[in-house]
């Protein structure tokens, strides 16, 4: 039986409150975004709980030593066509039912260099990161793991079976500007593809419980 609100001690009702009035409002997050945690209730438990409770310290060192990615496409690398790379994502309403306006604020509503056809791999994240620390922990040299917003525009449309579903975002790095930009793809609930943009610096850390995923060109060994 659940307890109604006057069996809560009131330190416990202040600090519900105060939870609420620290989150996102409407201007704040998009409906895709919303709609992920609103389906996903055992992840956004998960997250709350690593934000508000201690860790134990033997935890915390496990958690340290875990890889933040596993490649998941495997043997079975797609590959982009090659583009003349005049797409862009903000104007790509062909694809996108809804297309974040900091494409334009930003300045990276840009076209981007050809490119030939490019072999990619996706991973999914198993460990809790920054946008820095997912792209850093495969590579040094981050530039390299660059597409444009052209092949990103490809891949969507080509292979759209590899995007994270239930409301949870696909992560693509892109260069505009000699700045490092995230694009992040969402799937949403009516299956309308929406397409965010963030600066690769952006300071949050992302749960690995979402199961998020990036895509990245193939490197060569």
């Amino acid at each position: 039986m659940s307890k109604t609100t006057s069996e809560f001690p009131g330190w416990y009702v202040n600090f519900q409150a105060a939870v609420l009035m620290q989150l996102p409002r409407p201007d704040q997050i998009d409906q895709l975004t919303g709609e992920g945690w609103t389906k996903n209730q055992e992840a956004l438990s998960k997250c709350l709980a690593e934000i508000l409770l201690p860790l134990q310290k033997g935890k915390q060192e496990k958690k340290e030593t875990q890889e933040i990615l596993k490649l998941i496409s495997g043997g079975e690398s797609p590959i982009l066509d090659a583009v003349d790379g005049t797409e862009t994502l903000y104007e790509a309403k062909d694809v996108f039912v809804y297309r974040d306006s900091d494409f334009k604020n930003y300045g990276v509503n840009a076209k981007g260099p050809a490119t030939p056809k490019t072999s990619v791999r996706v991973y999914e994240m198993i460990k809790d990161a920054s946008f820095a620390q997912m792209f850093g922990s495969l590579s040094s040299d981050v530039r390299k793991l660059c597409l444009t917003q052209a092949q990103i525009k490809n891949f969507v449309r080509n292979y759209r079976g590899w995007l994270r579903t239930d409301g949870w975002a696909t992560f693509f790095l892109f260069e505009s500007n000699s700045e490092l930009f995230v694009a992040s793809v969402g799937v949403g609930s009516g299956g309308g593809l929406g397409v965010n943009v963030y600066r690769i610096g952006y300071s949050s850390v992302w749960f690995a419980g979402c199961r998020y995923r990036l895509v990245v060109p193939q490197l060569a060994v």
